[in-house]
């Protein structure tokens, strides 16, 4: 079979500082995988996500910062500033301040993505299982797919199918081969286009040759479905939305049910530290999990991040995801309960697939689609299961109906708001808003007004300035 050398000069050549020492030397061993075994231990190193409690795979920690869910009430500089910068929306979201004091999600991606290309290219010679081997190809594409779109909804436009082919994307790379030439951004249309070839093949993989993978750690084809449904509604193909959200919920329809408890219990004896933390493996409604808790260190450390007032009335009577999902934290307000997981906080992933995604996905196709029973259909099962149900003598006063919500435009906007509720703090909210067309944001901090105007170039976030010192030929981003 092929030999494999998976080279560190690689990482260097395309996200990695020039000053990082230790990656400027050829590395003295490399690896030779054979057996499907060693493919598999192999792609589990390309998933941005922390390896063990005390690191931090920083990613896109800083979208949150610039979202209206978001308020800075107090801040102390001395224990961390970082916050500030995106939330006042400065040209750039890097700042010495960050983590490692620049952007690491480009890097963590792109590491992702060359694991993958390790595998797809040579994981049909493995020495082992057809099914284990065709199984895992298909793993890697999904998650090569997953990297790509992150990284496009990160640095480049919103995809707009009448400017995609033209929009800068990101640099697309494929096979695992060195090359010392620089990298430079295709289109959006293109970075989709194989975003979508990836996935239609890699589930197609997944799904025929199912290994009953257990581990929330790991792609599987039900999050495989649920990213496509995710890409789907992205690009408003709506009736793939559904039929994707369609396979998700019929391979796992579990929600996270908090109905049993009472508002009142909620209201006095709910606050830091209560309940099953809501990416807990645990839930059965969780089926992917990655990343790291990186905004602990920025919403309890320096006390800086509490949620919007525009969030905290956009909850209603008998709702119980306001007291579950936050507490008060004195004159900062009230804070964000789903970054603090117990016990491992820096070390526990924040960032996942839930089941609820594919209902509230589905449901905004239905909108779209002008079937508002539907879409109302959709909200009112996550509902169910989220607000008090001793609350009112009518069992039913948390459903949606089509007598009220009785026009196209009402119904999306009622799935949005119920989206921006269920899914707040779980990095969805600024790329909803870039695909909603990026409308005006508006940040107060120490009595002075920051603005992202609607259509701001701001949205979409400037290249990484170590990737622009390194190669001369990658584009900025516009400001």
């Amino acid at each position: 079979m092929k030999s494999i050398y998976i080279k560190l000069s690689f990482l260097l050549l395309l996200f990695v500082s020039s000053c990082d020492k230790a990656l400027e030397e050829e590395p003295q061993n490399k690896l030779k995988p054979q057996t499907i075994s060693d493919y598999v231990e192999l792609l589990n190193y390309g998933y941005p996500t922390t390896k063990d409690y005390g690191t931090i795979v920083a990613l896109d920690y800083y979208v949150e910062m610039m979202t209206d869910d978001q308020d800075i009430r107090y801040l102390n500089v001395d224990r961390g500033e970082y916050p500030l910068h995106p939330y006042t929306f400065e040209d750039t979201h890097e700042h010495s301040s960050m983590f490692n004091g620049y952007d690491q999600a480009w890097k963590n991606l792109y590491k992702a993505i060359y694991y993958a290309n390790v595998v797809v290219e040579n994981v049909d010679e493995a020495d082992g299982n057809a099914a284990a081997i065709a199984y895992t190809k298909g793993e890697a594409m999904v998650l090569r797919a997953f990297s790509y779109f992150k990284l496009v909804n990160l640095y480049a436009a919103p995809y707009n199918e009448n400017t995609a082919s033209s929009d800068l994307g990101v640099p697309l790379k494929l096979d695992p081969t060195v090359q010392s030439e620089s990298y430079t951004r295709q289109s959006v249309q293109e970075i989709y286009d194989q975003i979508n070839a990836d996935l239609e093949m890699g589930i197609k993989l997944m799904t025929e040759n199912d290994q009953r993978v257990t581990s929330k750690f790991k792609l599987t084809p039900i999050s495989a479905n649920l990213l496509a449904s995710r890409v789907a509604l992205y690009q408003k193909r709506y009736q793939d939305v559904i039929t994707y959200a369609d396979r998700t919920i019929g391979l796992n329809n579990s929600l996270f049910d908090i109905s049993n408890n009472t508002m009142e219990f909620a209201m006095t004896r709910w606050g830091y530290g209560q309940g099953i933390h809501y990416f807990n493996d645990v839930n059965d409604n969780v089926i992917f999990k990655y990343g790291s808790n990186e905004m602990y260190y920025y919403v309890h450390i320096p006390g800086a991040l509490a949620i919007s007032d525009d969030l905290i009335d956009l909850y209603e009577p008998g709702d119980l995801r306001l007291y579950y999902f936050t507490y008060i934290k004195g004159s900062l307000g009230r804070v964000y309960f789903k970054f603090r997981p117990h016990p491992n906080r820096l070390g526990e992933p924040i960032r996942g697939f839930r089941v609820e995604e594919a209902f509230l996905n589905r449901a905004e196709a239905y909108a779209f689609l002008d079937q508002p029973s539907k879409a109302l259909e959709d909200l009112n099962t996550i509902r169910k299961t989220k607000f008090d149900a001793s609350y009112n003598v009518n069992p039913d006063y948390y459903k949606y109906a089509t007598l009220t919500y009785d026009t196209k435009d009402k119904v999306i906007q009622v799935v949005r708001d119920e989206r921006r509720r269920e899914l707040f703090g779980e990095f969805h909210r600024w790329y909803d808003l870039r695909r909603y067309g990026m409308p005006e944001i508006n940040h107060v901090y120490d009595n002075q007004t920051y603005t992202l105007t609607e259509n701001d170039p701001r949205y979409i976030l400037q290249i990484p300035q170590i990737e622009l010192d390194y190669n001369p030929l990658m584009q900025r981003n516009q400001r």
